[in-house]
């Protein structure tokens, strides 16, 4: 048994099927499924109930997985303090979110790589990161699928803005934005979107009352308020990488 064995593990435990942690992990089925027979081999124990809508834990795979999450983490500090600082690959707009707004990472211990999400596929090709947070899902056989999130948004105006109607919609030019997708998806004439080439320029523009965007709600505070009072969400996801 290894970590990643254990990362195995903790992914069928999470999805609750081996062909979807297998296509989460870039495995195939087989090698999914090979290495739980061994850890239930060494543990002499059947984690898993298999079934046609996918597979169910036993009492003893809900035991192994709390030792699972702990291991891991663990093992992560560990590694972290004879190492020092973690590597954090994160788009923009999530360093905002976790880092600056939710205090998830500390500065002084996270060496931290902000890059748009567009870039953020071909970075992992030529950089090793201990952790990737980004809005597209990846596959790559060093890194490991290990949360998916909601990020809560909607469309925001200025607090000086009566009628957001007549003012033009903001969207950012990285064509992996998921605000920039789930905008264009609404249909808005063309006419009525203009592209912008990053995120802080977004918020400036808004706040100005120059025009409205699809943002994050966390963005509100005092500057900003909802149209509407619509919100959605878009998801994130959270890598680490195998030999955390």
């Amino acid at each position: 048994m290894d970590f990643k064995g254990l990362h195995i593990f903790k992914t069928i435990y999470d999805l609750k099927s081996l062909n979807k942690a297998a296509k989460v992990l870039g495995f195939t089925q087989s090698n999914i499924t090979a290495h739980l027979k061994k850890i239930e081999h060494e543990l002499r124990a059947t984690l898993f109930i298999r079934g046609f809508d996918g597979v169910k834990p036993t009492e003893k795979g809900q035991q192994f997985y709390q030792f699972t999450l702990q291991t891991l983490a663990q093992f992560s500090q560990l590694k972290q303090s004879f190492q020092g600082k973690l590597t954090l690959l994160i788009s923009e707009l999530l360093f905002q979110f976790l880092v600056t707004e939710m205090k998830k990472y500390c500065l002084e211990s996270t060496e931290i790589i902000i890059k748009r999400t567009s870039d953020i596929s071909n970075a992992i090709h030529h950089h090793y990161y201990d952790e990737v947070i980004t809005f597209e899902k990846f596959k790559h056989p060093d890194y490991l699928l290990t949360k998916t999130e909601n990020l809560p948004i909607a469309f925001l105006q200025s607090q000086s803005i009566e009628t957001p109607d007549l003012l033009p919609i903001f969207i950012n030019n990285d064509e992996h934005c998921p605000l920039r997708a789930k905008t264009l998806a609404l249909n808005y004439p063309s006419e009525n979107l203009i592209t912008v080439d990053s995120l802080s320029q977004i918020l400036n523009l808004v706040e100005k009352g120059q025009g409205i965007a699809l943002l994050p709600i966390f963005l509100m505070k005092d500057k900003f308020k909802t149209i509407n009072n619509h919100c959605d969400f878009v998801k994130y996801y959270g890598y680490q990488h195998n030999r955390v």
